[in-house]
This record gives C-alpha cells, structure tokens and sequence, in this order.
C-alpha cells in the first residue's frame, strides 16, 4: 500500500514535469504574436495532455462552470480555477453511434443541460444536438436529428438564445469557392422541440464557422479563418446584419474553435475562445476584453 503511494506521488510529479516542459514548448509558438485587434486578452488557461482530449472543441458556461468537449468526451471545469474537475470519455451515445456519428463539436447550456451538436464526419449524413446532464456529463437519453438540407457539412456548433426560446446552427462552408450548403442563413429552431422555426438570411456569407454564443441579445461567432488571424463576428438575430467585433492574432498553428462569452463584475462581456494546436496536442482558452 505504501509503494502504491510513493509510485503515484512519483506519477503525478512525472505529469506535472510533462505538461510544464510542454507548456514551455506551446509558449514558443506564441512568442511575438501581434496584440489582438479591437479587444485585449486578459487571460488564458492551456489545457495539454489528457485535458487536450476534452477540451479540443467545444465551450459553454454557465456562470460557474466552463463545458469542454473533445472529438468524443466531455469536460468540466471551475471558471474561477480553470481546472478540468469531472469528465465523461466515449460521450457519443450508442444511438448516435449507430447513426456514424463521431465528432462532438461546439456546445451551448441551459436550464442544467449541455447542448451537443455531434456529426458524422466526413459523410455528413446525419447531424443532431444531444442533451447531457451538467452536474453529471451524462447523455439524459433526449436527442434531435437536424435537418439534413440545412447541414450537409454537418453541425460544428449550436447556440441556444433563452431570450427567445430559440437554438441556432448554421451551414459550415469551407471557402467562398466551396459549392456545396448554404453559408447565408441563420437557422433557428424551437429550443423545446427542436423544430425548425425560420431561417434568416444574413447580410453576407460566414465561412469556416467553428463556434457561437449569444451575449446581450447578439450571436457572437468564433471565425477559423485559413490565416494568423481570427475574427470575431456578431449577428443580429433580427435582421441577419453581420458585423466584425474584433481580430484575434493567434497563429498559424492554432486552429480556432468554439466559444462563449459571460459578463464581468460591471455586465461587460468577457469573450472566452478556444484554439487547438494540433501539432502540439494542446488547447488555449483565451479571455478577451473589448477594446476601450
């Protein structure tokens, strides 16, 4: 029992040693970075290692905890530590499963529930939004199947509006050179059933969209544009008008993700985003604060 102990201490050192030398490497790829354009950053959690695999792609919160998702987990952590505290691997249901699905994209919350958009990449058949309990990450047996004319690329995230009583998706779109869905329109469905409500056209198209939140009465959107440089875009939810809120200089080896968004001590909105470097098996959550 006492070697048992003394070999865990010895492990967790060992992780500890990892993810530090790690966080130096990842620290590089950062270095000389441009400031972001039009907003500050006042924060960042990195994430490496087995946090990695549950913190790759998607983010919500609730006011109290930051949702984490992976290509198939799920994560949990404090907002105020940034520590990963509960997770839940292999996510995906087996009735999804059943479908091809597996890939678990942005997440979105509301009422103790965390909201999934899962797909079944690359074939794109089938795209849903699967229910999970917050307190425990696990599925609470209540899915919806999307329809598949509005997704033909999948599903990469979901925003809930509780204002409205709506959930938005939109269609994921490559480059302006991509033929295939519809980057123009917001679709909006009944967050009780799922069914489909509208679709608003937008004032121009949004392409590469990884994830979206809504702060305020606005959607914001997280943009993963082939460059150093990331935007963040708002919607009106009303009117389809599509504005620029700021630029994010993140680098080449980072691959913009989902995002949410929570008020500060004075109602101002702190904008949370996620980046993945592959190449370096790591995520940052990166605060950002509007620009004065």
């Amino acid at each position: 029992m006492v070697q048992f102990g003394f070999s865990y201490v010895i492990f967790k050192k060992c992780i500890a040693l990892i993810s530090a030398i790690m966080l130096l490497v990842i620290g590089a790829d950062e270095k000389n970075l441009p400031d972001p354009v039009g907003a500050e950053v006042v924060g960042k959690n990195t994430y490496v290692l087995f946090d990695y695999n549950v913190s790759s792609q998607g983010v919500t919160n609730d006011g109290e905890y930051f949702y984490f998702s992976g290509n198939k987990n799920l994560g949990k952590a404090d907002m105020k530590t940034g520590e990963i505290s509960r997770i839940m691997t292999d996510a995906i249901p087996q009735v999804l499963k059943d479908r091809g699905c597996n890939h678990i994209g942005g997440l979105s919350c509301y009422n103790g529930m965390v909201y999934a958009a899962i797909e079944d990449g690359p074939d794109y058949n089938n795209s849903f939004i699967a229910l999970y309990d917050a307190e425990t990450l696990k599925f609470t047996g209540t899915y919806y199947e999307l329809p598949h004319e509005l997704h033909l690329e999948g599903v990469p995230w979901c925003a809930i509006d509780v204002e409205r009583n709506y959930l938005y998706t939109a269609e994921w779109k490559e480059e302006p050179e991509d033929k295939t869905g519809d980057s123009s329109v917001l679709n909006v469905f009944n967050l009780s059933d799922m069914s489909l409500v509208k679709t608003v056209p937008l004032s121009e198209p949004i392409y590469r969209i990884q994830g979206a939140e809504m702060f305020g009465g606005k959607l914001y959107m997280s943009c993963d544009e082939l460059n150093d440089q990331k935007r963040i875009l708002s919607v009106d939810v009303e009117t389809g008008e599509v504005e620029t809120v700021f630029i994010r200089n993140v680098g080449v080896v980072f691959e913009a993700e989902d995002m949410t968004v929570y008020a500060d001590e004075n109602g101002e909105p702190v904008f949370c985003v996620l980046d993945r470097g592959e190449r370096r098996e790591s995520t940052n959550l990166t605060f950002y604060k509007l620009a004065d």
